[in-house]
């Protein structure tokens, strides 16, 4: 390919430099979306990773005990006896003074080294002090920089226990190490001697868990050292849960940027089919003086490649720094729903970026290959005329519609048959979706016509559709990407809007109780806090309540793995309110199983992730030991994703003394009662006790746990403006195009006397019916795409139920964001086409 020939083809960048910067614009930002969520998703995923092997080091085996530990005697007896790979660990959730959560892991530092990457390095710190000093702790590496505290500073921290002070104290390597060289990920994570956690966590004399290293040989011997009330469980079951849904959410995230991607190479399609167009006779002419097919089809790629490349480049800058944005939002979900994880900045890693820019150039490759064809058969001035590009299109139409039945198809069985999990049914879906954009080409041919027939005693629109329905290789593609957009937009927008429309009706099921009493601690997942169970009865007297209910939320283990088990003294009639989805048996009947026998009822998303139904059976740990239990019933819940498991109070505690500590109070207040005046009773007597623990209403919570919807669809919201906006660049890029390209017959109306705003009113009126059909086109794929969120993805990927909201105000303002979409992007060649020279417009070759 010589120079010449490059040099003959990119001069039209220099004379039309708008189309360009529309396709690289649409490029940069596509790629940007991608690369943003890639790397968001991986510094969470990396903090999330970290946390938890920090928390869990390098044991292979975990002690477990009771909610509320066991008493730190067990460990003695432990490490008396010989095991001495063995590591008491007391663990929870505290709030600095700017709000944001850490994890306190309390260890014992003489017997960590082996455990633990957060202290296998404890020996660089002041051990001695950390040790024998109380209220000492270890802050993370990456918590230092931008702290404004140093070496020895007090700080406050916020407990389910209290309010305490605790000095800071600093690795020696620290110190001697620039504080941006630190790494940042997973700097939730604070280290503490035991005694210093026990009390900031309101646990004197207890541990959470004992760490374990055995070998396969040693388990059953040590296993049968343990006495009654703790269990050995492998540390692979504790989180898995946790890992596998922290992935689902990213696969989600991951699967809505790459729409954007998908949108661009509709863009670039458009883009390169217009600049082989337009560029026609100079492909004949230089077929002519002896260029090859290969080389005119080179010379189109280099193009392509080109504006890939430019745009991959560029999106990976704007990547790097959307990506900033981005992760802060998904580590606070990874927060609230999984596990405590602080992340503030990103790392691009190589393969990553590699993984991006070939998918950027990729697909700006593959998305040219058909232009470049076109331009690599030109023969001569009129082998690459419109009429007979279009003729060519419109017979391809029924071979894209050949081609739609069969992805639609392959989609469809793949939903059927269930095949390749959470990642095939996204395979599914896009199949289903690039079928549904096939046939719109086609459907759009149809329709165009029919406004034709309709519009004969309108001229200008009839104009306007005609020569709308005679481009169809360009209009096509650009109300296909707008299409596609908008019915993201709405399948988002079915999507939440459903899943709201559920939680606030659980929400509004769930909270029977009139005033709740909980502890003061930080609001994120596995929060642990507990109150003395004694307080009930002063409680209820202090409010005048008709009934108190309890609830406290453990991990413990099941043949099934650890489950959240969570151990309820319900309110009278409390199955009234609880919203079954299928049960064995119905009001005092079920409540009586559930008091009297081994009993439970689970969640959807239990039910789901591990296949259970009524009648089946779970052996779990309760404070006595392992029991069986039969399920009895399956109910709707949203509290937790991972699932969970209800058991009644009287069987957890059956044959025990009972509940030493419980995780809340719900009261209920008779009929009239005066709400504040009990909420200021019990406030007072709150102030006098040593456990920190505050009184709150049912809108309190409603509102806390809705600000926690919020903030895990906020980041869904933003991608959705972002592939709108894509979007509306590849219409206004196609607009454009096919105003330039039909400049002759503009040229020709205004020669016959149509005025420049009757020009820029049809130019505005093809943008409209492009925009109305692309919107309204757009209703029962969003609609499709978001009954397959709700019912497939959703369920396959949470195993949440959720009942189907159609959005009307939704689909009413996403038709008249993609008509005023068109209209908008209209505007601009309207306003060209109006200003437009006459002659040299009437000279082209049509």
């Amino acid at each position: 390919m010589s120079s010449l020939l490059v040099k003959a083809w990119l001069r039209d960048w220099r004379r039309r430099p708008l189309q360009r910067l529309l396709t690289l614009v649409g490029v940069v930002i596509a790629v940007a979306v991608v690369l943003a969520v890639d790397l968001a998703n991986q510094s969470a995923q990396r903090a999330f990773d970290r946390s938890m092997d920090e928390v869990a080091g390098t044991a292979t085996h975990q002690i477990l005990g009771p909610a509320r530990g066991f008493d730190e005697t067990h460990y003695r007896d432990l490490r008396l006896a010989g095991w001495r790979d063995t590591a008491p660990i007391v663990e929870g959730p505290a709030r600095l003074p700017d709000g944001r959560t850490i994890y306190v892991l309390g260890v014992d530092p003489l017997a960590e080294g082996p455990f633990r990457g957060a202290a296998s390095d404890i020996g660089d710190a002041p051990v001695q002090r950390l040790v024998t000093e109380p209220g000492t702790i270890l802050p993370p590496s990456g918590w230092w920089l931008g702290s404004g505290m140093a070496h020895e500073d007090r700080l406050a921290l916020e407990t389910a226990a209290g309010r305490f002070e605790v000095t800071l104290l600093e690795r020696e390597a620290e110190r001697d190490e620039p504080a941006a060289e630190s790494d940042d990920e997973g700097g939730s994570l604070w280290v503490t001697d035991i005694a210093t956690a026990q009390t900031l966590l309101g646990r004197p004399g207890r541990l959470d868990r004992v760490d374990v290293r055995l070998d396969d040989a040693d388990i059953g011997a040590f296993a049968e050292r343990l006495p009654n009330g703790l269990e050995l469980v492998p540390v692979a079951a504790r989180d898995q849960a946790s890992r596998e849904l922290a992935q689902a959410f990213r696969i989600n995230l991951t699967a809505m940027s790459l729409l954007a991607l998908l949108i661009a190479a509709f863009l670039i399609y458009n883009t390169q089919t217009f600049a082989v167009l337009r560029r026609r006779e100079v492909l004949a002419s230089l077929r002519l003086v002896g260029a090859g097919r290969r080389a005119l089809f080179g010379v189109v790629m280099l193009e392509a490649l080109l504006v890939g490349v430019i745009g991959t480049l560029l999106g990976v800058l704007v990547g790097i720094g959307l990506a900033q944005v981005l992760v802060g939002q998904v580590a606070q979900t990874v927060t609230d729903h999984f596990f405590v994880v602080a992340v503030t900045e990103v790392t691009p890693r190589p393969l990553a970026l590699l993984v991006v820019i070939a998918l950027g150039v990729g697909l700006s490759l593959l998305a040219a290959l058909a232009p470049a064809w076109e331009a690599a058969r030109a023969a001569s001035p009129g082998s690459l005329g419109r009429g007979r590009l279009e003729r060519r299109a419109r017979r391809g139409l029924r071979g894209l519609a050949v081609a739609a039945v069969v992805l639609l198809a392959a989609g469809g069985v793949m939903l059927l048959l269930g095949a390749g999990g959470l990642v095939g049914s996204f395979v599914a879906l896009f199949l289903l979706i690039t079928g549904f954009v096939l046939l719109l080409p086609l459907v759009l041919a149809g329709v165009l016509r029919g406004l034709a027939r309709l519009g004969r005693g309108q001229t200008l629109p009839r104009i306007g559709v005609r020569s709308l329905e005679r481009s169809l290789s360009r209009s096509a593609p650009a109300t296909s990407a707008l299409t596609l957009a908008l019915a993201a937009a709405i399948s988002v927008s079915v999507m939440v809007g459903s899943f709201r429309d559920s939680v606030e009706q659980w929400l509004g099921q769930a909270l029977t109780s009139d005033v709740y009493v909980v502890p003061v601690a930080p609001a994120a997942a596995r929060s642990g806090a507990r109150l003395p169970a004694d307080w009930g009865e002063t409680l209820a007297r202090i409010a005048e309540a008709e009934s108190v209910s309890t609830g406290s939320s453990q991990d413990t283990p099941s043949d099934v793995g650890m489950i959240d088990l969570y151990v309820v003294e319900p309110h009278p009639v409390w199955l009234e309110y609880l919203p079954l989805l299928e049960a064995e048996a119905t009001g005092e009947a079920l409540d009586r199983r559930l008091r009297e026998t081994d009993a439970v009822l689970v969640t959807e998303p239990f039910a789901a992730h591990h296949d259970v139904g009524v009648g089946d059976r779970l052996e779990i740990r309760v404070d006595e030991g392992r029991r069986v239990f039969e399920v009895a019933g399956v109910y709707r819940d949203y509290g937790s994703p991972q699932g969970t498991v209800l058991m009644l109070g009287d069987r957890f505690y059956a044959g025990t003394p009972g509940a030493e500590e419980v995780g809340s109070f719900g009261l209920r207040l008779p009929e009239g009662a005066d709400a504040d005046a009990v909420i200021e009773r019990l406030e007072t007597w709150l102030a006098e006790r040593e456990m920190a623990a505050m009184v709150t209403r049912p809108g309190d919570i409603e509102q806390e746990s809705m600000a926690i919807f919020d903030r895990t669809f906020a980041i869904t919201h933003l991608l959705r403006v972002i592939t709108l906006l894509v979007a509306f660049i590849a219409i206004l890029g196609a607009l454009m195009a096919l105003q330039m390209e039909r400049a002759r017959e503009f040229a020709t109306l205004r020669s016959l006397g149509l005025l420049p705003g009757g020009v820029r009113g049809l130019v505005v009126f093809q943008g409209a019916v492009l925009g109305a059909f692309a919107a309204l086109a757009a209703i029962p794929l969003g609609l499709g795409m978001g009954w397959l969120l709700i019912e497939v993805i959703n369920r396959e990927a949470f195993g949440w139920g959720m009942d189907l909201r159609w959005p009307g105000r939704e689909i009413a303002e996403t038709v008249a964001l993609g008509v005023g979409a068109a209209l908008l992007a209209a505007l601009i060649p309207a306003w060209r086409m109006a200003r437009m020279r006459l002659v040299p417009a009437l000279r082209e070759v049509p």
